[in-house]
């Protein structure tokens, strides 16, 4: 009997991130892999089993990651539930090319969620309210482009 192949189900929020990061429709994405749209779409909404590793490769190819990191994510099946904050402070990661993502950018990055969450949009205070997100927006660019 075959073993079936779970896959976590950000395995296919992540390709579709990256796809979709790096400009590319699934037509583009099958003309760079060879893997059919269709497979690629089931892969993206979660109707399929972890793909094996010759597929995997093709894919980390394309987006321009790791194998590793795919198979990282399509493997990890922790029911645990990590806070953001301990997430971001204690892994090293890159955003848009920077190195090393500085604590005051982790900081920035918590802050605008945070804001992001906590504002009402309310009719009385929504240009007090966008006003707000605009400057930690362009704080974050700045320290970004540091």
């Amino acid at each position: 009997m075959r073993e079936s192949r779970s896959v976590n189900p950000n395995f296919g929020n992540l390709v579709k991130h990256l796809r979709r990061k790096r400009s590319m429709s699934l037509r583009q994405m099958t003309e760079a892999t060879g893997i059919s749209e269709s497979y690629i779409n089931r892969i993206e909404n979660g109707f399929r089993i972890c793909p094996s590793f010759p597929v995997i490769e093709k894919l980390a190819t394309v987006l321009g990651v790791t194998p590793n990191l795919l198979l990282e994510v399509s493997s990890n099946n922790q029911e645990s539930v990590v806070l953001l904050e301990e997430l971001l402070y204690t892994n090293d990661f890159t955003l848009n090319g920077v190195k090393s993502v500085s604590p005051g950018t982790k900081e920035l990055i918590l802050n605008l969620l945070d804001l992001v969450n906590d504002v009402s949009w309310d009719k009385d205070t929504i240009i007090a309210d966008i006003y707000e997100v605009i400057q930690v927006v362009n704080d974050l660019k700045q320290e970004l482009s540091v």
